[in-house]
């Protein structure tokens, strides 16, 4: 027996996130009923991580075990022919059976778009978060430094997480301007934060871009971000930042 790896990338705007929930459009719902199209019955597959609503991905990886032999190369056209315009598979590939999309990752990386000027582009708005206030990039940067490495990061856990342990280590952090031509020579102001690590809690990503956002715009010291961390308390750290700016970049395997 052999297990299919598929890439996937989705518009999270019209999601109630990827897993399943009564009455709700979610990535799995439209995924199940794709397979079921295509296999002629329901197949189980599992996701190597889970995204909340309105957030995006562009390497999102699922693993399954086909109960039908359908070559590989046809197989993202194939599905693809059964799930709507916001969800495409990008990449398959036959691995051995024992492949995990989940507990195989080593690490995934996540990126966040934040659009720092006082008119945003209507195509933008499910993109990137909007931040009016001039962004001070050595600060947050300076900010990030602290964040590297294995910490508990409790102060940036959201509630209703059923993580009990609250350590991860995050590999890197790379914030830098990303300006990118629209049309006609047209640039727009977007600030790209890019974080990488070996796993992360219940809206983490977006609570330390919300801190970060913060010291940016001068309202926290960069050295702030060391006392949350020891804190260990979430009402210490920043808000959270809103889910349309966050992307799940890829997922890194051996």
């Amino acid at each position: 027996m052999v297990a299919v790896k598929l890439t996937i990338q989705y518009d999270g705007t019209g999601f109630f996130g990827l897993e399943l929930q009564p009455g709700k459009r979610t990535v799995r719902s439209e995924l199940a009923k794709a397979f079921k199209a295509l296999y002629k019955q329901p197949v189980t597959y599992i996701n190597a991580s889970r995204t909340d609503a309105g957030v995006h991905a562009l390497g999102q990886v699922i693993s399954y075990e086909p109960p039908l032999a359908i070559p590989i190369g046809r197989l993202p056209e194939a599905l693809n022919s059964f799930l709507p315009a916001d969800i495409r598979v990008i990449g398959a590939r036959v691995v051995g059976r024992k492949f995990h999309a989940r507990y195989d990752a080593k690490a995934k990386e996540y990126e966040y778009l934040i659009y720092n000027g006082r008119i945003i582009p209507p195509h933008w708005r499910h993109l990137a978060w909007q931040v009016r206030g001039e962004l001070d990039l050595t600060a947050m940067r300076r900010a990030a430094k602290y964040l590297v490495g294995r910490h508990d990061f409790s102060s940036f856990c959201a509630a209703g997480s059923d993580d009990k342990d609250k350590v991860r280590i995050i590999h890197s952090f790379v914030i830098r301007n990303s300006s990118f031509v629209i049309w006609a020579g047209q640039r727009v102001p977007v600030i790209s934060v890019r974080v990488r690590g070996n796993g992360f809690l219940y809206k983490m990503v977006r609570n330390l871009v919300g801190t970060l956002v913060e010291v940016g715009l001068g309202q926290r010291e960069p050295e702030d971000v060391k006392a949350i961390l020891v804190a260990r308390d979430r009402k210490k750290a920043g808000k959270t930042a809103p889910a349309h700016g966050l992307c799940l970049h890829r997922v890194c395997y051996n």
